[in-house]
C-alpha cells in the first residue's frame, strides 16, 4: 500500500487531470468512487466547493486543498472491490490527516487505466470547527498510515515491494558484473570490449559533459543500467586504456608461452 499526501492551491489544471483520459482530452478519465458534502458536477464547481469550506477559517491559506493518493500495491488494486477501497480511503485520511471523516467534505476518484489501480482524493485545509488542518510532514504520515492499512487488513506492504526490487537488482547486478568482468579479463581495445559486451546482450555507453567531453561509461541490458564503475571499478577513463594494455601484455606473454610448449612437444 502506498500513500501520498501533499497541500496544493487547488488550480484547475490540478483537478482537471482528475477527469482528463490521457490519450484523449475529449474522453473523461477514471470513475468516482464517493464524496461528501459536494454537489458539483464539473471539476471546477467540485474545486470551488472545496475551497469555499476555506472561508470560515481566519487564516489566508496559500495551499487550499489536500491532494491525496492511496495505491494498492502489487496485485491488490486487482483484488480489491470499490467498497474495500472506499474503506481504505476514508481510514487513510483519517489516520493521516486526524479529521472526522464523516464531518469532512471530500472528493474521491478511482484511476484505473495505470499499472496499479489508484484512489485519488481532495478535500480542504479547513476542519468543521474553521481550524486549518496541518500539513506539517503529511506525505510521511500518509507514508507511516498506508503501511499501517496494510498490515492491518493484510495487503502487499511498499517496504515488501521495495525490498523485492533491490533483491533483484542486486541479483541482475551480480550477473552483470560476471559478465563485464569476464569481456574486461580477455579485451585488449574499448573496440573489443565493446564487441565481446554486445555478444551478451550488454551495451557500455559513454557519458557526455555539458562541455561535450566524456566523463566517463554507464552499462546496460535489458535489466539493469549502471555507472560503469559500479560494475567494476577499472572501467574509468584514467584505468581502461591501461588494463587493455595489460591484457595484450598478458595475452601476447600467454600465447607465446603456448608456441614455446607446442614446439618442445
Amino acid at each position: 500500500m502506498i500513500g501520498k499526501c501533499k497541500a496544493v492551491g487547488g488550480s484547475s489544471a490540478g483537478i482537471i487531470y482528475l477527469f482528463q483520459d490521457k490519450q484523449d482530452p475529449t474522453k473523461e478519465r477514471g470513475y468516482e468512487l464517493d464524496r461528501n458534502m459536494l454537489i458539483g458536477e464539473t471539476p471546477n464547481s467540485i474545486i470551488s466547493e472545496l475551497k469555499e469550506w476555506n472561508n470560515d477559517n481566519a487564516k489566508q491559506l496559500k495551499n487550499q486543498v489536500f491532494s491525496m493518493v492511496l495505491a494498492p500495491a502489487g496485485e491488490d488494486g486487482k483484488k480489491l472491490s470499490d467498497a474495500q477501497l472506499l474503506q481504505l480511503s476514508k481510514e487513510f485520511v483519517a489516520n493521516t490527516l486526524n479529521v472526522d471523516i464523516i464531518k469532512t467534505p471530500y472528493y474521491m476518484r478511482i484511476h484505473d487505466d495505470t499499472k496499479n489501480k489508484h484512489v485519488h482524493i481532495y478535500l480542504p485545509r479547513t476542519d468543521q470547527n474553521g481550524k486549518t488542518i496541518s500539513d506539517k510532514y503529511c506525505q510521511y504520515r500518509a507514508i507511516d498510515t498506508a503501511d499501517e492499512l496494510a498490515k492491518k487488513y493484510s495487503l502487499t506492504r511498499a517496504k515488501e515491494i521495495q525490498q523485492d526490487k533491490i533483491e533483484k537488482l542486486d541479483i541482475d547486478k551480480k550477473e552483470l558484473k560476471n559478465t563485464v568482468s569476464n569481456a574486461l579479463h580477455n579485451s585488449t581495445s574499448f573496440a573489443d570490449f565493446r564487441k565481446k559486451l554486445a555478444d551478451k546482450g550488454v551495451q557500455i555507453n559513454p557519458t557526455i559533459n555539458k562541455q561535450g567531453n566524456i566523463q566517463g561509461y554507464r552499462i546496460k541490458n535489458e535489466k539493469a543500467d549502471f555507472k560503469a564503475s559500479e560494475i567494476n571499478r577499472n572501467i574509468t577513463l584514467s584505468k581502461i586504456d591501461t588494463v587493455f594494455e595489460q591484457n595484450a601484455q598478458r595475452i601476447a606473454q600467454e600465447q607465446s608461452q603456448t608456441r614455446k610448449i607446442g614446439i618442445r612437444r
